[in-house]
């Protein structure tokens, strides 16, 4: 089943066209790793597919349920109520963690399914403390984001993207906030989650790990996609420009 699909979609900015046209379509348990050079529209993509930033044009459907679509050269969005419930599908994972600095772990974790999906507090708390234990902080609940390191901060964004139960999880560049050691901290998380089929897509410079862990790698420049196949379709038989752009990263 098709979990997120995506036809057309422009994006602009003023004058400047950041996405040109974006189709793509991602199936339930697969890992999409999205590469290419700062300013090719990665991080935009993600806004787009999240709603944080509106389209220009094009339609975006979720589990089959339109969200966004073109009418008469327009891009329309589904009523309020409609997009209430199509956002539960999907959480996001910040490069620079978004936690709130006022709030506990637990209450970082907790705040959002007790506040919008109207969980009881201790259904909320119970999901968080598996969600630490199985992040390897359970004995950070009662810490704050500022007695942890980047990589422990990082790990409790992905936990509280998962306490609202997504079906998919988008992250944007995870890592790039963090140190080499503490990357490994965090990339590991992620390779566990794809171990249980957890459908996700992932702007990453980590050439290596999306390498390892996707089933698809997308290449973006100029706001388009350039190339994407497998890992060994797309490292194995790269075009010109996505050769020079991984020898980068390979030197």
């Amino acid at each position: 089943m098709k979990y997120l699909e995506i036809e057309h979609l422009k994006k602009t900015f003023g004058a400047l066209t950041v996405l040109k046209d974006i189709s793509l379509s991602v199936e339930e348990g697969e890992v999409v790793s999205i590469i290419g050079p700062s300013g090719s529209g990665k991080s935009t993509l993600l806004r787009c597919a999240t709603m944080l930033e509106r389209m220009d044009g094009g339609s975006l459907s979720y589990m089959g349920e339109r969200a966004a679509w073109e009418e008469n050269g327009k891009c329309v969005y589904a009523p309020k109520n409609d997009l209430k419930r199509i956002r539960k599908n999907y959480g996001l994972v910040f490069q620079s963690f978004h936690l709130f600095p006022h709030y506990s772990v637990l209450k970082n974790i907790t705040d959002a399914p007790v506040c919008v999906d109207h969980v009881s507090k201790a259904e909320a708390a119970a999901r968080a403390e598996k969600l630490l234990a199985q992040l390897g902080l359970e004995d950070k609940k009662d810490a704050y984001p500022y007695q942890l390191s980047g990589g422990q901060q990082q790990r409790v964004s992905i936990a509280r993207a998962l306490a609202l139960q997504p079906k998919i999880l988008f992250f944007d560049e995870p890592t790039s906030a963090l140190d080499p050691e503490l990357t490994g901290e965090v990339l590991k998380v992620i390779k566990e989650l794809a171990k249980e089929h957890m459908t996700m897509i992932i702007v990453t410079h980590e050439m290596q790990f999306a390498r390892e862990l996707s089933d698809r790698i997308i290449f973006m420049e100029d706001g388009v996609i350039r190339q994407q196949g497998t890992p060994d379709e797309l490292f194995g038989n790269p075009d010109e420009r996505v050769r020079e752009f991984i020898g980068k990263f390979q030197a």
